[in-house]
């Protein structure tokens, strides 16, 4: 599945940029052309549009003026994307009760893909995501949480990013989710550098709770993405796909016009310093130059095998461990090396998730058990001997 990314501004550089209609116009005219060889239905039979910001929905006149123009072509074209399409949206909440962006929401709600963050509890939240005057927004984030939960019958799930400052509050954030009705929550650990084995310890400890809570409480039918059941095994050594989509699955353009394989390799992304991967300009096309080309096969010819070390290939608990190919492009200057600073945190979900697995089973009366690969040495460096050999228990049958 295709991502396209229409964006203002993200993360690393924060500046004040609005893409033009006539931009995004441009953009759209050239996915859609049937010339286009980097993305067509042949290789993407869906689509996904999304809009990023900063606040996007800041921005929702010129969001509702793009989608009509997007949806309108696609079905002048009888493009097969007309009825395989998405609209995603990820916003902070503080303008959901704008009238333009309820009526945006209820005109498109069977397309639309549609969150709002919450950083956990309200404590974590107003302690970061303050309005101008140090009010919090918590209040008013939730409010429409409720609104599009409860009133629009939207489904909505919840993006919990874990980073060294807030890896002791994952459980915290955890239960107020959940008390707030959420069904589906996705946590991942940050790539960057700054792990350490004292978060691996600490990250253990919260899923652990995390763990306890949700059998003691019967929330089988919750989706917590940090737990897996397929994963923390060694992987097939014919298996090199790579697990990042910004190699050539994804296209994005900012609003200078200029095209990217992922959001994370555009200027703002990047930062200072480090030269944006671009692969074409709503003026010339996608593609349009030599240099584009060559940057658009390199990241083709990238797989897990071509990127990793012997030992993250040959890596036991090797299924599950993700990565991001631009990330390592900022980090190495080729998105062909593997950053490896997850790896701690890696291992310590791979013990939370022997933990959660057995004693879920055990608790349902369940006669099969989840396997730990991990060897205990690594192990060790994130728990103790008794609760090495708690874990080894819990997997016995």
């Amino acid at each position: 599945m295709l991502t396209l990314l229409h964006t203002k501004c993200y993360q690393t550089v924060k500046a004040h940029h609005a893409m033009s209609f006539e931009t995004a116009k441009k953009f759209t005219d050239l996915i859609l052309r049937g010339d286009n060889e980097y993305i067509n239905p042949g290789n993407s039979p869906g689509v996904v549009i999304e809009f990023i910001g900063g606040e996007p929905l800041l921005e929702i006149s010129l969001i509702d003026r793009v989608t009509d123009y997007f949806i309108g072509e696609m079905v002048r074209l009888r493009h097969p994307w007309a009825n395989r399409f998405r609209l995603s949206i990820c916003s902070n909440g503080t303008e959901y009760f704008d009238p333009k962006v309820r009526a945006y929401i209820n005109k498109h709600l069977p397309h639309l893909s549609f969150s709002i963050s919450i950083d956990g509890s309200k404590r974590l939240h107003d302690a970061c995501r303050v309005f101008p005057d140090g009010r919090g927004s918590y209040d008013i984030a939730i409010a429409g949480v409720e609104h599009f939960t409860k009133v629009l019958g939207g489904k909505m799930g919840s993006k919990m990013t874990i980073a060294p400052p807030n890896v002791g509050y994952v459980f915290e954030a955890l239960q107020n989710l959940l008390a707030l009705g959420y069904k589906e929550i996705n946590l991942n650990c940050v790539y960057e550098e700054g792990w350490t084995a004292k978060h691996a310890q600490t990250l253990y400890g919260q899923l652990k709770l995390c763990a306890d809570y949700l059998i003691e409480n019967g929330l089988d039918d919750v989706y917590i993405s940090i737990f897996e059941e397929g994963f923390f095994k060694p992987k097939d050594p014919a298996d090199v796909q790579n697990w990042c989509g910004g190699t050539g699955d994804m296209i994005a353009v900012d609003y200078t016009g200029s095209i990217y394989p992922c959001i994370r390799y555009m200027p703002n992304s990047l930062g200072p310093g480090v030269k944006p991967l671009a692969i074409g300009h709503v003026g010339h096309g996608i593609l349009g130059t030599e240099e584009e080309r060559g940057c658009a096969h390199c990241l083709k010819c990238v797989d897990r095998r071509s990127q990793s070390t012997d030992e993250c290939f040959d890596c036991p608990i090797a299924e599950g461990c993700s990565w991001c190919s631009a990330y390592n492009y900022q980090v190495f200057g080729t998105p062909d090396k593997r950053a490896t600073f997850i790896c701690v945190m890696h291992k310590a979900r791979a013990l939370a998730n022997a933990y959660y697995w057995n004693r879920l089973y055990r608790a349902r009366g369940m006669g099969k058990r989840f396997a730990i690969h991990i060897p205990e040495d690594w192990a060790l460096e994130i728990i103790p001997k008794g609760e090495w050999q708690n874990l080894k228990r819990l997997e016995g049958l």
